[in-house]
């Protein structure tokens, strides 16, 4: 529906109310289940896969996942000196070499189980040290970006695309889109200029607007403090109503991260998981063990490799049948939410171990 001008509200006003009804059908239709041989395949011929995104019919709009292949150092070719940086949150998890990654400037060693929080808007590459190709599951919150319009991916490859790291040494190394500018407009001040912020005499209005202002600058020193790199080894998992987790990353735990939340499930054979519910996407991704999930009361068979879309509001339930507890990667737009205050999650049966 598009219109050239104002129009009287009734129509517009009719479709906001039919939204939350017509969403219900949406996730209620969207795909759930992403086989794992599917994705072997597609690896064997490609550096990458793209198991859950919204443009392939999933109805998750603030995550996606993916999982991609790294070769070894001699054979690889895409990055060589920056890698490329986005307005994205980025959870990455190793499951197969080692090697490490350059993440604004700093390097991080990595083997497989580990994870690394990239922090918004940091220039990272990957480099695998190893004989053989080392693989990451990934997930981001590039939908969530493109969906409000604020995406940004500059890419060393592709250097016709930049929108800001052309304009110099400063835009090339700041954490924040246009950051150089805002470092310039700081320098350009009049030594003798009152910071409204700091004056006794300032008015309200003028210290808010003046926090306005230092944001940006306050954020990208946040981002740079933030954890990074998490040792598989190091987690640590404990007991829940839904069962045995463990928080990998986490605003709670010390992570800068404010729309991406990630922690790791594990069932032991024969048992189960709680069931909950929750106002919030959730995309998992099954690293071992096998079983079923139970997801608004459809069964969906899993096994390593596999992933799975959890729709908003969507009741899900975990069980495991092989001989090896089965083990989630959980990705999830919980901060998201509740920094939104609009976060909700509801217990029903607890786990039973």
């Amino acid at each position: 529906m598009a219109f050239t001008g104002p129009v009287h509200n009734t129509e517009l006003y009719k479709e906001q109310v039919r939204y939350g009804k017509e969403e219900q059908d949406r996730r209620k239709n969207s795909p759930v289940y992403i086989d794992g041989d599917d994705v072997s395949r597609l690896l064997e011929t490609g550096r990458g896969v793209y198991l859950v995104d919204n443009r392939m019919g999933f109805n998750n709009r603030t995550h996606r996942l993916f999982v991609s292949k790294h070769l070894p150092s001699a054979e690889e070719e895409k990055y060589k000196t920056l890698g490329h940086r986005h307005t994205v949150e980025a959870v990455i998890h190793w499951m197969e070499g080692n090697g490490y990654s350059i993440i604004d400037g700093k390097r991080y060693d990595w083997e497989a189980g580990d994870f690394i929080c990239v922090p918004m808007f940091a220039w990272h590459r990957h480099i695998n040290t190893g004989d053989t190709p080392a693989l990451h599951v990934a997930s981001t919150t590039g939908p969530l970006s493109m969906g409000i319009g604020t995406a940004v991916y500059e890419d060393e490859r592709f250097p016709e695309y930049w929108i800001y790291a052309q304009q110099g040494e400063d835009a090339l190394n700041t954490l924040i889109p246009a950051g150089d500018e805002v470092k310039a407009g700081d320098e350009a001040k009049d030594e003798n200029t009152i910071d409204a912020e700091s004056s006794q005499s300032s008015s309200k209005s003028a210290r808010l607007y003046a926090e306005q202002v230092a944001f940006a600058s306050e954020e990208e020193i946040k981002r740079r403090n933030s954890k990074v790199l998490v040792r598989g080894r190091d987690l640590e998992f404990e007991s829940t109503a839904m069962g045995t987790v463990a928080y990998v990353v986490d605003y709670r735990i010390g992570f800068h991260a404010k729309a991406l939340a990630t922690l790791v499930a594990e069932i032991p054979p024969g048992k189960r998981s709680g069931a909950h519910r929750h106002f919030y996407d959730e995309i998992d991704y099954i690293r071992a063990g096998s079983g079923y999930a139970i997801v608004n009361d459809k069964r969906y068979d899993i096994k390593k490799g596999d992933g799975l879309a959890i729709p908003t509001f969507a009741w899900h339930q975990y069980f495991s049948t092989g001989d090896e507890p089965l083990r989630i990667l959980v990705h999830s737009t919980r901060p998201l939410m509740e920094n939104l205050g609009f976060s909700l999650t509801h217990q029903g049966e607890d786990c039973n171990y």
